[in-house]
């Protein structure tokens, strides 16, 4: 009901970072991996400086204009969520709410794994606005699917006009030469285990019993959800939306740097990169992404340093810097007791 609960538990601020942190430099794993990380990145700093200066030096200087597309393009993405969060919801969410929440969830997803923080801040918003939690966590479900559909579509779509147009792509180069070593029976192996575990949790009477009362809600509001082609288009169209803008921010920072990269080949480096990185558990795939990203545009044909100075400045631009702004938004939505 309405007014059965008022805060969440995975609320960015019902957590205590403090005693968090605390609590995990006191563990010993954690302080024998710090004497052993420290060492050895200032050796390497000191042992690689010479190399790392003299390849920061060949780096050109950015193209201004671009990283203000790359900008314009990132500032899109959270309209984009905003307008599939509407529509998988079925409120009437105002739009310039809705987008500052996505900005809030942004936020909340720099210290939680997995998307939970822009969960968390998703749902606490959609009960507030006198949505059921269970019709919450659905409508939250439903845009997570519709952004999952846009991607892998997009990788298809995606490979079939490079593999269409552009025979011999140096980016498809790797992959079949690891598929050629390999062959398809480990892939096909690993699908088929990847199954049987997901069969053999699923079966388990405790994880039925949890997992049966939400997925029932789900299903119920995707079927509410596919009777209505309006509400169905417009989440599909924002869900492709949230691709295009983060396609068209990374491309604009690798042509800031002089890249010579098409927005094709770019948009596919993207979209197997992202798919990759996911299945990193961190929050925004941090450490995973950024190497996937720089080493895709270097085995596309541009230069190493030039594309790792790009996905940084992308990373920065994207995802930093909407970080302060976010926990601003944050605050003056709970304020408002929008959150």
């Amino acid at each position: 009901m309405p007014g059965e609960c008022t805060a969440h538990p995975l609320t960015l601020t019902g957590i205590r970072w403090p005693r968090a942190r605390a609590g995990w430099l006191r563990r010993p794993w954690a302080l024998i991996g710090f004497s052993i990380a420290v060492p050895m990145t200032l050796l390497l700093v000191i042992r690689f400086r010479t190399e790392v200066t003299a390849k920061l030096s060949t780096v050109p200087a950015p193209t201004w204009p671009w990283l203000v597309v790359c900008g314009l393009a990132s500032a899109l993405f959270f309209l984009a969520n905003a307008l599939a969060l509407r529509a998988a919801s079925g409120l009437p969410l105002r739009l310039p709410t809705a987008a500052g929440v996505q900005l809030a969830a942004a936020a909340a997803n720099r210290v939680l794994p997995a998307g939970l923080g822009a969960i968390a801040v998703n749902v606490h918003y959609l009960e507030r606005q006198h949505l059921t939690r269970s019709a919450g966590l659905s409508a939250v479900a439903a845009v997570k699917v519709a952004v999952a559909l846009a991607h892998v579509a997009g990788i298809v779509l995606v490979a079939g006009l490079a593999g269409g147009r552009v025979p011999g792509n140096p980016m498809s180069t790797p992959i079949g030469s690891i598929a050629g070593h390999l062959g398809s029976g480990p892939a096909l192996a690993c699908i088929a285990g990847c199954l049987l575990a997901c069969v053999a949790v699923g079966g388990h009477p405790r994880v039925r019993a949890r997992l049966v009362p939400p997925l029932t809600a789900a299903g119920r509001h995707l079927l509410l959800l596919a009777r209505s082609p309006q509400r169905t288009a417009i989440l599909l169209v924002s869900a492709a939306g949230t691709k295009i803008t983060q396609i068209v921010a990374l491309a604009s920072c690798v042509w800031a740097f002089n890249g010579s990269g098409s927005l094709l080949s770019i948009a596919t480096i993207y979209l197997i990169g992202a798919a990759v990185a996911g299945a990193v558990p961190t929050a925004g795939n941090v450490g995973a992404l950024e190497p996937a990203l720089a080493l895709g545009l270097t085995a596309a044909g541009g230069e190493a340093a030039s594309m790792l100075a790009a996905v940084l400045v992308y990373r920065l631009i994207s995802y930093w810097l909407p970080v302060l702004p976010g926990v601003a938004t944050l605050t003056t939505l709970r304020r408002r007791n929008v959150l």
